[in-house]
């Protein structure tokens, strides 16, 4: 059976710190002279400009850029601030014209004079990444970018000022899928897009001002890259490009891919998608540039390594929008095959398909699935001709739909585009008049409603309720359909009846029999045998449990889990799951050794508890990835971010992500800490003091100050005291079912 790393191989108390960014040095970004040319950029225009006739087209082969950058947050002020800074390498020019509506944050970061409210800018060439010099055009005082008027108000007045013959529009900020994005506090608490606000938004934009389409929509921010999020904007533009999983903070290469258009203005949307995607991460400014990069990754690494070590997680994909009715057809034909089989085998795609960061938190399985991977899931598990056909047609317009993508490693499954699939309960708490989660999934995504039976198909999964296959209106997906708002209609038909059943396909009759030990008290270097039957069906993954029981508080310290490998275990694209076999009973053992799991900074001293939570299934224990939750907390701000720091199975720390919500919920991004930056790590203890039966309660526990190295996590012979170990097993659906004894670790 597979654990963490072999604490033999760490025990010296800590172990050498990860050197996380090596390789060649990159060359750094080139651009051309005519791009760098200030003396072509458009002027301010006089007050009559304003007043363009929204019909009037702009001269052939021009282009408008639209950065819509909602730097109003304390986690992405400063990296969206130097995004047009960015765009400032390259500035306007006589053929691509580049403005920007910023909302800073107040608080955080503090460059360029610390302004805090919303200005546009006629982007202009320089060269300096510390300080806008491009033309201010208007301060408008404190804005609520959050307010999808804001945005029509933006695009408009930019498209009137500035008539292209092609429109680009960039949205900058947190996204979360369908559920939305761009939240800004100031000056209204909790204020930020659904989806739908941003489909009927485009919708006005274009009906304002007479454009025919926007040539790209793009989504400089996480999980966009989704079925329902490019149906919504399919009617309003031509090609669009989002990420299915969170974006690092350095968001999009924007000197390179402006380059590319200037020396290029007779692409498409899709060719300059393309150029987004091919320079994402490894062509940033801030990648290429030495002095940036130094900043930036605070220290003196190679451009390969650092972009390396960004790519490694990441995803980016391009979508020709014309092509999702048909993607959307195709998924239909699906929902509609997938009604006549085992809908076990449907939650076991589900449970093991590609997925990425959660936004709904961390006591609900991921979500977001990838779409490509779900089906080779279930292609792998059926030979129902319709359903086999259904998914090679999903596989197959999927792939004329995305027409350029690219993931990392650690996300091999990726395809280009995510769908929603929850699990019983988030189903329960997303649909439905009143969901418990406060957000109801087909009224967030009316367009995508009406034009598919995913949500019909989902209602069907969990409640048994059956659909008309003929209901999906395939049309709304059309410019034609550009400026329907009401979808109430379709919204209504996927819902569950009211007090309908939630059912659990997935769920499993699972029972644990009474753990034999070898030894209930053993040595610091000693190892005890847990052994044990697991009976019943649909068993997902199995975990080994430990905490261990302080008596002062007479509260149990939640201190180690991992995975249980499985004797064999199954890939598909890449992405790695345990295979338990046909049998419903599942003889188990377990070698314990007493260990704790540190996280460290390569000093000893410094070193604090923490608990590492499996979250990512490996071929083995190394390809494992951990989580630790926390608080993260800028060196020069009060503010405090909930985070989640992940650590591979060898202890070297990955990445880390806030959140705008709490307990890892809400929409996240890929923080870059610097150093004096600190992180509180968050301990879960099993109290008694409120509930006799005792309840899971977080605490605050020691904090780790980022510095030179990076974190890695090391192990520590546990101390002596009583502990509790345990067995988990968790079903296809999520549901756990637990059973433990006690060992006793003598000093």
């Amino acid at each position: 059976m597979r654990t963490k790393t072999n604490r033999f191989l760490n025990i010296i108390l800590a172990l050498a710190v990860l050197v996380s960014m090596q390789m060649a040095c990159g060359a750094d970004a080139e651009v051309p002279a005519e791009a760098n040319a200030t003396d072509e950029a458009p002027s301010q225009p006089d007050e009559t400009t304003s007043e363009v006739n929204p019909a009037v087209e702009g001269k052939p082969g021009t282009w408008l850029v639209m950065m819509y950058q909602n730097a109003d947050d304390e986690v992405l002020e400063e990296d969206i601030f130097i995004d047009l800074n960015e765009a400032e390498i390259v500035g306007s020019t006589d053929q691509v014209t580049i403005v920007s509506q910023i909302d800073r944050y107040n608080g955080a970061f503090e460059g360029d004079g610390d302004w805090t409210s919303t200005k546009r800018y006629l982007v202009t060439q320089d060269d300096d990444l510390e300080t806008i010099n491009s033309q201010e055009l208007e301060d408008l005082g404190e804005m609520d970018s959050g307010d999808s008027n804001t945005l029509v108000e933006f695009a408009t007045w930019a498209i009137n000022t500035y008539p292209a013959d092609n429109y680009i529009l960039i949205l900058s900020d947190h996204g979360a899928g369908w559920s939305g994005g761009w939240n800004d506090n100031d000056p209204v608490e909790n204020s930020s897009f659904t989806m739908q606000n941003i489909d009927d938004a485009l919708g006005t934009i274009i009906t304002d001002t007479g454009i025919d389409a926007f040539e790209l929509v793009g989504f400089d921010a996480c999980l966009m890259g989704q079925l329902e999020v490019m149906s919504a904007i399919a009617p309003h533009a031509r090609y669009a490009v989002g990420s299915e999983e969170t974006e690092p903070s350095l968001g999009w290469a924007y000197a390179s891919f402006l380059t590319a258009l200037n020396e290029n203005t007779a692409m498409s949307g899709g060719d300059l998608g393309q150029v987004i995607v091919e320079s994402y991460l490894s062509q940033d400014f801030r990648i290429t540039d030495d002095n940036a990069r130094n900043i930036f990754a605070g220290g003196d690494f190679s451009a390969e390594s650092v972009a390396a070590d960004l790519i490694k997680g990441s995803t980016l994909s391009v979508v020709d929008l014309k092509e999702v009715q048909n993607l959307n057809a195709a998924v239909n034909e699906l929902a509609i095959a997938l009604t006549a089989v085992d809908q076990d085998m449907v939650a076991e795609a589900r449970a093991y398909a590609q997925s990425y960061e959660s936004v709904f938190g961390d006591d609900v399985p991921p979500s977001y699935i990838d779409l490509g991977h779900f089906v080779d899931l279930l292609l792998s598990n059926t030979d129902d001709p319709n359903l086999v056909q259904a998914a090679e047609n999903v596989k197959s317009t999927l792939a004329q739909t995305v027409t350029s993508e690219m993931h990392g490693d650690e996300r091999p499954g990726s395809s280009g585009l995510t769908i929603y699939f929850p699990n019983s309960d988030l189903y329960d708490g997303t649909f439905g008049n009143s969901p418990a989660y406060g957000i109801q999934y087909s009224a967030f995504i009316g367009r995508f409603a009406t034009a598919s039976l995913w949500d019909d198909f989902l209602t069907y999964h969990y409640t048994g309720e059956t659909f008309d296959p003929a209901a999906a209106d395939l049309a709304v997906l059309t410019p034609a359909q550009s400026a329907q708002t009401d979808f109430t209609q379709a919204v209504e038909e996927s819902a569950p009846q009211e007090n309908a059943a939630v059912v659990a396909p997935g769920a499993g009759e699972i029972t644990i029999a009474p753990i034999e030990v070898s030894a209930s008290e053993i040595g610091p270097d000693e190892t005890v045998t847990l052994s044990t039957e697991i009976s019943g069906t649909n068993v997902g993954y199995i975990y080994y449990y430990v905490s261990f029981y302080d008596v002062e508080s007479d509260s149990y310290l939640t201190a180690d889990q991992g995975f249980i490998g499985a004797e064999t275990t199954k890939e598909i694209g890449g992405v790695y799951y345990p295979d338990w076999g046909e049998d419903t009973v599942i003889p188990f053992e377990y070698d314990w050794e007493p260990t704790l799991f540190f996280m460290s900074d390569g000093n000893e001293a410094n070193d604090q508890f923490a608990f590492f939570e499996p979250s990512v299934y490996g071929v083995d224990a190394k390809d494992d990835i951990y989580s630790v939750r926390g608080i993260f907390k800028y060196a020069d701000s009060d503010s405090e971010i909930d985070a989640v720091m992940e650590f591979n199975g060898d202890g070297k720390m990955q990445n880390i992500f806030g959140f705008n919500g709490e307990n890892g919920a809400g929409a996240p991004r890929e923080i870059t800490p610097q150093p004096g930056d600190t992180f509180t790590i968050i301990e879960q203890w099993l109290d008694f003091d409120q509930n006799p039966e005792g309840e899971f309660v977080d605490y605050t526990g020691g904090t780790m100050t980022f510095g030179e190295k990076d974190f890695e996590m090391v192990a520590y012979y546990a101390y002596s005291g009583d502990y509790t170990l345990g067995i988990i097993v968790t079903d296809l659906n999520g549901n756990s079912v637990t059973e433990y004894v006690e060992v006793t670790v003598t000093e």
